[in-house]
């Protein structure tokens, strides 16, 4: 489905911006949400947006989920065409990169660095340094992150705790059932089951409507086992002998089932991000 559901405010707000920083009042945009909740697609439709748009630059790139992050990767990506921010990274002297960036920002353009959560720290301080000025910029900045990635330690805290007026926050939360339901119409899948089976997420309910089969498709199985291998080793395990229950799982019988376990602060952890979904009594 090309038509993007229940994200009119959204895209409203992407024209807002587009807007005001055409007029030289420039914004940080954050699109954050689960994985597969449809960020990169809302950045998509942000950027059909800009066509027809006479000299406004668009500049993209996005972090990878590597075990060392490359320095200024989302950058290095964006810099392709761009000379003097090449120029500048390849240099490897902050001072440059910084100038460099607000140079280009200078003029109008809209920066889009995509899975920040996944950062380099010198990523990171572009991001913060340019968050700083991107009022007084004709420019637009749009950054993407996975909010149950984003721990209390997390260096991407020093963008998010940047405030004002150049700050744009854009949760995204899963579909309602009627719009499930709407995407699944003429389909031979039920919206009850599909919505049951993926809580509302655009990408699982892509991804099943794709495989057209009972059960969980392959794709949905794999996105979930990559996220479940980043957790430590007490919590998989915690996963593991949950899993083993078919329905939906109450605390006391979570309880149960691990003990004294479950208050372990991975645990814990992995409740908060969404690893675990523990309802009230």
């Amino acid at each position: 489905m090309d038509e993007l559901l229940e994200r009119g405010a959204e895209l409203e707000q992407r024209s807002t911006a587009i807007a005001e920083a055409r007029s030289g009042r420039g914004s940080m945009v954050l699109i954050f949400g689960e994985a597969g909740i449809g960020k990169t697609s809302l950045v998509r439709a942000f950027v059909r947006g800009l066509r027809g748009l006479h000299g406004v630059r668009l500049l993209a790139g996005a972090c990878d989920d590597l075990l060392t992050p490359r320095t200024f990767g989302p950058l290095r990506d964006a810099a392709r065409g761009c000379d003097p921010l090449a120029e500048a990274l390849a240099s490897g002297d902050r001072e440059a990169v910084l100038a460099a960036v607000t140079a280009q920002l200078a003029r109008p353009s809209v920066l889009v660095v995509e899975d920040v959560h996944w950062a380099d720290d010198a990523t990171i301080d572009v991001l913060r340094y340019v968050g700083r000025r991107i009022e007084d910029l004709p420019s637009l900045l749009l950054v993407t992150y996975r909010d149950d990635e984003i721990g209390p330690g997390h260096p991407l805290h020093r963008v998010l705790g940047l405030s004002g007026p150049q700050v744009c926050r854009l949760p995204l939360r899963p579909l309602s059932r009627a719009a499930v339901a709407r995407w699944a119409r003429g389909t031979a899948i039920t919206s009850a089951s599909l919505y049951a089976l993926t809580g509302g997420n655009p990408f699982f309910v892509s991804e099943a409507l794709a495989s057209q089969a009972d059960g969980v498709p392959a794709t949905v199985v794999d996105a979930v086992l990559a996220r479940v291998g980043r957790l430590d080793g007490p919590v998989r395990d915690a996963l593991e002998q949950l899993a083993v229950v078919p329905t939906q799982l109450e605390l006391p019988v979570a309880r149960a089932l691990l003990g004294d376990h479950l208050r372990v602060p991975a645990i814990a952890d992995s409740a908060a991000s969404e690893a675990l979904v523990f309802l009230p009594n």
